[in-house]
């Protein structure tokens, strides 16, 4: 999948902070990008072409990580990146906003189809994360096929109770997919932002006994993982079919 300017851009500043690009941060991976690349990987061993695969990608992480040390509290860590790219159709719905929806959803290469027709929660959910991590690598079940919610339980790897989460959950013979951003462990509910979510971009309440794993993608540092907020889920509305 094509690379996006988003990513070129936190590239060219992780190998200028390495010592390794001298140019402009300016989301074009021009000679200078691709040099830089080069000189990365020779630094590590790795083969030296100017292409980022997850091997690289992850060389470059532990790099930036070890030469500049982060450390995040709960109410410090950097937003999940796929957060801030579902927020960006939050609150567009699949009849009144079909368009500008559908158009989204096929902004990462490849769609489901028409939202209004299909159930497109998974199809939602694989085009923030891709948008936003190009070089995570898909398990084989997901990578066939992205649209069935429940192939999310095994993507990247398991975590707790973290917020930007990728929950999966059981719906019937079928299942729902998101991004936890809230937990009321009194009544065991996750407050869950996704699509398809009353056939909209939204935030909604699922219980937790639905659940059938929470996980995080290889390629985030598992160092900006912060707990999911405890919230209260009283009086508000229990999704039960988000189809």
């Amino acid at each position: 999948m094509k690379q996006h300017s988003y990513d070129v851009r936190w590239l060219q500043r992780a190998l200028q902070q390495l010592g390794h690009y001298k140019g402009r941060v300016d989301g074009i991976s021009g000679p200078m990008t691709r040099k830089a690349i080069v000189a990365f990987k020779l630094s590590q061993g790795l083969w030296p072409r100017d292409y980022v695969g997850p091997i690289t990608l992850g060389r470059l992480r532990d790099a930036v990580e070890v030469s500049e040390p982060r450390k995040f509290g709960p109410d410090t860590a950097p937003e999940p990146p796929w957060l801030v790219e579902l927020g960006k159709v939050m609150g567009l719905h699949e009849v009144r906003d079909n368009r500008v929806l559908s158009d989204w959803l096929r902004s990462d290469g490849s769609t489901l189809g028409d939202p209004a027709k299909l159930p497109w929660c998974g199809d939602a959910a694989i085009t923030a994360l891709e948008l936003t991590l190009p070089e995570e690598p898909l398990p084989k079940n997901l990578e066939a096929n992205p649209y069935w919610a429940r192939n999310f339980a095994s993507y990247g790897m398991r975590c707790g109770k973290v917020y930007g989460a990728v929950a999966s959950f059981r719906r019937g013979k079928g299942g729902h997919v998101g991004f936890a951003i809230g937990y009321d462990p009194q009544r065991n509910r996750f407050l869950i932002r996704g699509g398809n979510q009353s056939d909209m971009v939204r935030d909604s309440w699922l219980a937790a006994n639905r659940l059938i794993d929470l996980r995080w993608p290889k390629n985030w540092p598992a160092a900006h993982q912060r707990p999911l907020p405890i919230l209260d889920a009283s009086g508000a509305i229990l999704s039960t079919n988000e189809a």
